[in-house]
């Protein structure tokens, strides 16, 4: 017995033919992919996999996945550094409020507060000195803290928190050196300039 001749498939071109990658899904999957980046990468990974999703509800767009991978990557992006930004803010909030506390009563001319933030070392003579400068330069309006630094070593925490100080007269830079003594954080000395 003879088996029956077996036809061949026939030729289909919307088979064969791969449709094109949709533009939308693969920048959103490249921005997704950029997770250094903070924040920006991710929202647009997250518009453009939207509208990647949107392109390829046809069939003749590829990308699919990419666009929902583009959604996943941006929602991580975000989520992450916003965790990230959250952790720095509550680690260098001790250091940005003993400067923020010690340039505001200094600018205000309260040495004697001023006094009680500092080491026993830091004389109300310097403290008035630095006050008076404050006072020369038409007081500070505003002050920004630009770097922090902390470090514990045999239980004992000390930092360093520098920044600027705006006032009439222009920027003048800062510097305190900080320790903490019974869960409160002092000046163990200060440079204004």
């Amino acid at each position: 017995m003879s088996e029956p001749p077996v036809a061949a498939p026939e030729f289909s071109p919307a088979i064969s033919e791969r449709a094109p990658w949709s533009i939308v899904a693969l920048a959103g999957f490249a921005c997704g992919v950029f997770l250094i980046v903070p924040f920006v990468a991710g929202i647009a990974a997250v518009v453009l996999g939207i509208l990647g999703l949107r392109d390829t509800r046809e069939p003749s767009a590829r990308g699919r996945r990419l666009a929902v991978a583009a959604i996943v990557l941006g929602l991580v992006n975000i989520v992450a550094w916003g965790g990230y930004a959250q952790f720095i803010s509550r680690i260098s909030a001790p250091g940005r409020s003993v400067a923020h506390r010690f340039v505001t009563e200094l600018n205000a001319g309260k040495t004697t507060d001023a006094e009680r933030d500092c080491a026993p070392s830091i004389s109300a003579a310097r403290l008035q000195a630095a006050a008076d400068q404050l006072s020369q330069w038409g007081g500070a309006k505003s002050i920004a803290v630009l770097h922090i630094n902390s470090d514990t070593a045999n239980g004992a925490t000390t930092g360093s928190v520098r920044g600027s100080i705006h006032t009439p007269r222009g920027e003048h830079l800062f510097q305190l050196q900080t320790f903490e003594q019974d869960g409160v954080w002092k000046v163990a000395d200060f440079s204004i300039q």
